[in-house]
């Protein structure tokens, strides 16, 4: 299946490429022409001022300095003068359908619940999102059916229920009946919830790897200790989910994320979700993200039987932890190892699309530079996830998700937050 994706992105690129030769006249006729902006195609640099993005049935077409001899002259023009135009967000490790508000469970299970999950990251700019685990089934529906482009939805990739088998056996009798979904991913838990359940075997989840693999669909790990990330890498495993927490990286783990080109989603904010509504949280005062929270969920987060579900133990531990996650981080990251924008949001409390930029401007703070922290947004993030053949760049035949900003968020992230339009396909996001 994930040779067919290949072949078929790649089968696009070349119909694109013998559309024209580069005169004007040889453009194709409907063309959609984004003019007078400056852009980052996701790949460069730096950025190209006074440019256009060149689009064509909703993919990139080309992107030309506005005095090229060989501009075309017919088209729909979108005039963008004095704004910027970034790559499309695309969330690594993120969750829909699962929760409403604070709601959880079936009755907050439907297809509308993961439609508006999708239009909400869409208006923050995030116009992918790969869903990593326990997704209700209605969210296959969606993903098999949306037009991403046409409804203004983020695209969905995602892997289904977190599987937790007991034994080998288990392991390849689970992996097969998760394939009848045609999961995107799969996704184990290496984790003994701070000593509270036993944490899946070596033996286990090494044939759930295998099982993945003989499927051809990659698998992500939620870990949270060194030796366990370790032991995923040796295993075969294709993405380390969430920042080592419990001591430094060492150079062996990083030596063989290097071998073995595995990546990591950090998901700082998840951490921050674990204890930060005990108190009144200051983005509670955010207009970025009052814009779009729910009023009623607030009042809720404010109550204090429900602050008081933020202490205790793993509050405290992960709240001690943020330092670390941050720490290793970065010395994968100038280790050489892509990381990949990751939130882990969309369970209660995990604000989507508020907590990607929540994510990215703590990635700055980390010791990332704000072109970085985009291009693990946009281009590592593709790639690391396996989507990189139509997403993540504004290349020749990729799709055209876009964002387009007021402000240039290569001088600073948070200058995303500056969001004039959000672009899917080349097609606008309704609510920006």
């Amino acid at each position: 299946m994930k040779l067919f994706k290949y072949l078929l992105a790649v089968i696009v690129t070349l119909l694109f490429s013998s559309l024209f030769t580069g005169c004007a006249d040889d453009y194709p006729e409907d063309l959609v022409i984004f003019t007078n902006v400056t852009i980052w195609d996701g790949v460069s640099t730096s950025m190209q001022e006074n440019s256009a993005l060149l689009t064509h049935e909703g993919r990139v077409l080309e992107i030309l300095d506005m005095n090229d001899p060989d501009f075309p002259e017919h088209g729909e023009f979108v005039d963008l003068s004095d704004l910027y135009i970034v790559p499309g967000l695309i969330n690594a490790h993120g969750h829909v359908g699962m929760a409403r508000g604070l709601e959880t469970g079936p009755d907050v299970h439907s297809e509308e619940n993961v439609r508006e999950q999708l239009a909400l990251y869409a208006r923050y700019g995030v116009t992918t999102v790969v869903s990593l685990g326990d997704e209700p089934q209605e969210a296959f529906s969606v993903r098999d059916q949306a037009d991403f482009s046409a409804d203004g939805l983020a695209r969905l990739f995602m892997s289904g229920p977190v599987l937790n088998p007991s034994t080998p056996e288990e392991a390849a009798g689970e992996v097969d009946a998760l394939m009848q979904n045609n999961p995107d991913w799969t996704k184990i838990r290496v984790d003994d919830g701070l000593g509270a359940r036993e944490k899946m075997s070596p033996e286990v989840y090494s044939a759930v790897i295998e099982a993945s693999h003989n499927h051809d669909v990659p698998l992500a790990a939620h870990i949270v200790y060194l030796e366990d990330a370790k032991s995923i890498v040796e295993s075969g495993g294709d993405l380390i989910a969430h920042s080592v927490r419990d001591e430094p990286v060492d150079s062996e783990l990083i030596n063989l994320m290097l071998e073995r080109d595995i990546c990591i989603t950090p998901t700082l904010t998840r951490e921050i979700s674990v204890y930060i509504y005990a108190e009144r949280p200051d983005f509670f005062d955010d207009p970025f993200f009052l814009e779009e929270a729910d009023p009623e969920v607030i009042e809720q987060l404010q109550q204090p039987e429900v602050q008081q579900r933020f202490t205790g133990e793993a509050a405290d531990y992960f709240r001690e932890a943020l330092p670390l996650a941050k720490e290793n981080m970065m010395r994968m990251h100038n280790s050489g190892i892509r990381v990949a924008l990751g939130t882990d949001s969309g369970p209660p409390a995990r604000f989507q699309g508020y907590f990607e930029h929540m994510e990215m401007e703590m990635m700055q703070e980390a010791g990332m530079s704000a072109a970085e922290v985009l291009q693990s947004a946009s281009r590592y993030a593709a790639e690391c996830m396996q989507i990189d053949a139509e997403l993540g760049t504004l290349e020749e035949g990729k799709w055209a998700d876009f964002v387009v900003t007021e402000e240039n968020p290569f001088d600073d992230i948070r200058n995303l937050r500056t969001i004039r339009d959000v672009y899917i396909g080349a097609n606008p996001v309704p609510g920006n």
